[in-house]
């Protein structure tokens, strides 16, 4: 009896044996392919932290080849962001571990790079309008030596950096010469004889960094003589030089793009034919110029 029963026992454990031996192997191929998938996708991951520290390189580049000032700060940066993409670069065997802690290495990059181009930015904004300034100058030489000493102090002062970068940014500054019609509304004129009053108009740039709030805001109409028109009183620069102005308006400014409009008008003097130049202060700085030309009425018209 016992030995009729000895085949059938090892029939079935045979039979458990193969039964085992075809799990084991489904568990390996699946084991295997969940492994490629993990691997594959943790190069992909490797590669997208490589081409993101590759684009801030590239925009560090451009940054340094036009930015004196900030050259030697934006060449550090530069450089921590090639040491660690050579050392993505050699990475053979990553791990979740490592890709997660490589991601929060780029995003502090990232967020260090968003701040340093921003101020590299500002710079460069706050350069073209001491440029601008310096172009508007006719008045006297004394005034321009003045104006050219303030222009090279505030280029080498490289420790106002933060300041300008949260400094007022204006764009869109417009002037246009104004008559008064019998109807008692203005129109635009570029007659001098027809002229009686100036409209300015600017934009207050989006600028998070800045100071919000109550911001006062000093227009200048320089005429073609050099002569500041209208002068009601002077305002005083960061660099301690004293600007005359012409008029003055408050605005309520909230971080945001902001339009403003300043209407001059009861001027003392009467326009004459030439090139008018109009420039607009906030925050103790020069933040926008711009010119306006008048020219003679033809037979009174």
């Amino acid at each position: 009896m016992e030995e009729q029963k000895s085949p059938s026992n090892k029939k079935i454990i045979i039979g458990v044996l193969l039964a085992l031996l075809v799990a084991l192997g489904i568990y390996t191929f699946k084991t295997s392919q969940d492994h490629k998938a993990s691997e594959e996708f943790l190069k992909q991951e490797k590669e997208q932290i490589l081409g993101n520290l590759t684009a801030m390189e590239e925009k560090y580049d451009a940054a340094i080849a036009k930015n004196n000032e900030l050259s030697e700060e934006l060449v550090i940066e530069k450089d921590k962001i090639v040491a660690f993409k050579d050392s993505v670069k050699n990475l053979k065997n990553a791990n979740w571990s490592i890709i997660r802690r490589y991601k929060n290495k780029l995003a502090d990059l990232e967020k260090n790079n968003e701040r340093l181009l921003f101020l590299n930015d500002s710079l460069n904004i706050a350069n073209n309008l001491l440029k601008v300034e310096k172009d508007s100058i006719t008045g006297q030489l004394v005034e321009q030596k003045s104006f050219n000493d303030t222009l090279i102090a505030q280029n080498m002062d490289l420790s106002r950096k933060v300041e300008i970068g949260g400094a007022m940014r204006v764009s869109s500054v417009g002037a246009t010469a104004m008559r008064l019609r019998p109807n008692g509304k203005y129109m635009e004129t570029t007659k001098a004889q027809k002229a009686e009053a100036v409209r300015v108009s600017f934009r207050l740039d989006k600028n998070e960094i800045a100071t919000p709030g109550e911001k006062q805001i000093y227009v200048t109409i320089v005429s073609p003589n050099g002569t500041v028109m209208n002068e009601k009183g002077n305002v005083t620069l960061k660099s301690g030089e004293e600007v005359p102005y012409t008029a003055e308006t408050t605005a309520e400014y909230q971080n945001a793009e902001l339009d403003v409009v300043v209407f001059v008008e009861q001027f003392t003097q009467k326009f004459v034919k030439g090139m008018y130049t109009v420039k607009v202060y906030a925050d103790g700085n020069i933040v926008g110029a711009a010119k306006m030309e008048l020219k003679d009425a033809f037979l009174g018209l």
